[in-house]
């Protein structure tokens, strides 16, 4: 696994995570009157960083692959030039 991967992954899995865990707040606050942030516990949190993680990975394999194909096209087709409009 090449280090763009590794760091995207980690990003994506630092992000996501906060993320999932200011939605899950919301859902637990939303009839509260007082906000309380709470982490989940248990298997409810390792489902969560789970699923953060698996969609991590996703992103940086996409990322990564898309990267490859546009670097395989610039070689194939060098007069090849993106057009900025």
């Amino acid at each position: 696994m090449n280090k763009k991967v590794l760091i995207i992954t980690g990003a994506g899995l630092a992000i996501g995570l906060a993320e999932a865990l200011i939605y899950y707040n919301l859902g637990k606050n939303e009839k509260n009157e007082k906000f309380k942030f709470q982490i989940p516990k248990g298997k409810e949190l390792l489902k969560t960083a789970g699923i953060v993680l698996i969609t991590s990975v996703a992103t940086a394999s996409l990322s990564n692959l898309i990267e490859k194909s546009l670097e395989e096209d610039s070689i194939i087709n060098p007069s090849s030039k993106l057009v900025t409009v």
